[in-house]
Formats: C-alpha cells, sequence, structure tokens
C-alpha cells in the first residue's frame, strides 16, 4: 500500500511543475517579453526606415534607402566578392520583410549596384533591379530555409519584375 502516496505526491508535483510553467509568461514582463509576442506590422516611415532596415540580416552593404509615400527604394551595393546567392538571398529578403513588417508599403524598388574597379566613372553601375509590388506578394508564404538560390530567383521572376543588366550576364551567367 505505500504505492498510493507515492503515486499521490508525483501526481501533485507534476500538477505543480504544469501550473508554474503555464504561469510563467505573465510573470515576465505582462507577456510583453520577445519570445512571447509575434511582430505586428505598422506604417512604415521616414522615422522607422532605419530600425525596419537594421531588423533586415542582409549580405550586401545599403547604399541608399529612400521611402517616397508607398514607395521604398533600396540601393545595395556589390562588392567583387559578392556571390550570386547573396544577392539574391537579399533582393528576396527586402520586399518579403518590408511586406510583411509595414501596412503602408505598395512597391518596393531594389537595385544592385557593381563597386567594381571596372565600373563607370560614377563608382557604381547597375547589375540587377527590382520592382516588387505588394498585390504580386503571397504574404501565406514564407521563408524556407531549405530554399534554394534557383528556388528564390524562380520566385523573384514569376512574381516580381526584375531586370538583369549586361554587366549581371557577363558576371554570374554560365561562360561556354
Amino acid at each position: 500500500m505505500k504505492w498510493l502516496p507515492r503515486l499521490l505526491i508525483t501526481t501533485l508535483l507534476s500538477v505543480g511543475v504544469v501550473v508554474g510553467l503555464s504561469l510563467l509568461p505573465q510573470l515576465e514582463n505582462g507577456s510583453n517579453s520577445a519570445m512571447f509576442r509575434s511582430v505586428k506590422a505598422q506604417p512604415v516611415s521616414e522615422a522607422n526606415i532605419v530600425d525596419v532596415m537594421s531588423k533586415m540580416q542582409l549580405h550586401l552593404r545599403i547604399r541608399k534607402v529612400e521611402v517616397t509615400h508607398a514607395i521604398v527604394s533600396v540601393d545595395l551595393i556589390s562588392s567583387p566578392s559578392s556571390e550570386k546567392s547573396e544577392i539574391v538571398q537579399d533582393m528576396y529578403e527586402i520586399p518579403r520583410t518590408l511586406f510583411s513588417r509595414s501596412t503602408n508599403i505598395n512597391q518596393v524598388l531594389v537595385r544592385v549596384l557593381d563597386s567594381s574597379k571596372s565600373s563607370t566613372s560614377s563608382g557604381a553601375a547597375l547589375l540587377l533591379a527590382t520592382d516588387a509590388r505588394r498585390e504580386k506578394w503571397l504574404p501565406n508564404e514564407n521563408v524556407i530555409p531549405s530554399r534554394s538560390i534557383e528556388e528564390m530567383e524562380q520566385y523573384l521572376q514569376s512574381h516580381f519584375r526584375v531586370t538583369y543588366t549586361t554587366r549581371w550576364r557577363e558576371r554570374f551567367e554560365i561562360k561556354s
């Protein structure tokens, strides 16, 4: 008959641990901890564009960001050592993040400029440009970590307007 008190004590301890763990989020800052809340979309303006852009993990350097009404224009600088995968990931990430975290941005323009020594006298030549519109964006489609560069590039080409320059083709296309 000694098993009954052991079972009762084990059950009470288990219930106590479950109740304690369920109350833990309410104890810390009234559930305002970043772990327990989702990122809500908010209007993006010149006042908070720096905060929005700094939360993105981009591979390329940002040259210029401009907010005009419902349009965000971003210029990125590609170094000679930048790989195609880094550029495509950034071109994919910028519109996805701006559309998912904002309520007022309807168009995102991204240009990638080549900063190699053989560029024009202005210091940078256009490699690639994307015109992303909110109505073409699929909000239910989140980033899949295993998504390949080819899949990201296909998504960009099928959902947004992508313009490749001859400099892009010379640099990244397979030469036969």
